[in-house]
């Protein structure tokens, strides 16, 4: 149990720092758009290659966040009846939905790394080609290659923080308890209820 915990320490870890580290995208994007606006508004000149620029950043920024989110319990839920059940009752729900998530990773992941692969060497002739895709579109050639990467390596880090989830709820419908560190906050809602 010693090793699995350290395994879920360590994706979590890595999910919820790589989030810290992003979050400065928001700043760059903000200072972006200022700029953008106060040229536009004052000298009467956009900056041409902002909106691409944005694009790009806040793009990284929103699939990079799924791990992140999935650690911290976060993701919307419909709370219907699921913000009333115990804990252990939740844990049930979310095992039991579970394969939705797997499915659609399932399909996310080999098609990012297909659209990523595609980006960087084409493998059409022999030997394969490189290209390093950029926006022939904008102005200054935005590279498109590293934020289609950057969707693999979001799509897996999300995989990975789903796998330690699907194993703190079957930890907590064993009645085993989890290490909120290494398996995230384990959300209850429902303060004094007892566990059916």
């Amino acid at each position: 149990m010693g090793a699995m915990t350290a395994i879920a320490r360590t994706i979590t870890t890595t999910n919820l720092w790589i989030a810290k580290f992003v979050n400065w995208a928001v700043l760059i994007l903000f200072i972006l758009l200022l700029t953008d606006v106060i040229m536009r508004k004052v000298v009467g000149a956009p900056i041409s290659w902002s909106q691409q620029a944005s694009r790009l950043i806040f793009g990284v920024y929103a699939v990079i966040g799924g791990g992140y989110l999935l650690a911290r319990r976060e993701h919307v839920n419909v709370d219907l009846f699921y913000g009333s059940f115990s804990k252990k009752r939740k844990a049930t729900v979310d095992i039991a939905t579970s394969f939705l998530f797997f499915c659609f990773l399932l399909v996310l992941l080999p098609n990012a790394y297909d659209m990523a692969a595609q980006s960087v060497c084409m493998t059409d002739g022999v030997p394969p080609w490189c290209k390093w895709e950029v926006d022939e579109l904008a102005i200054w050639k935005a590279p498109l290659w590293p934020s289609k990467w950057l969707i693999v390596v979001a799509a897996i880090l999300l995989l990975l923080q789903g796998i330690v989830k699907l194993a703190a709820d079957i930890m907590i419908v064993m009645g085993i308890a989890a290490d909120e560190d290494a398996y995230g906050p384990i959300a209850d809602g429902a303060e004094g209820k007892v566990d059916v």
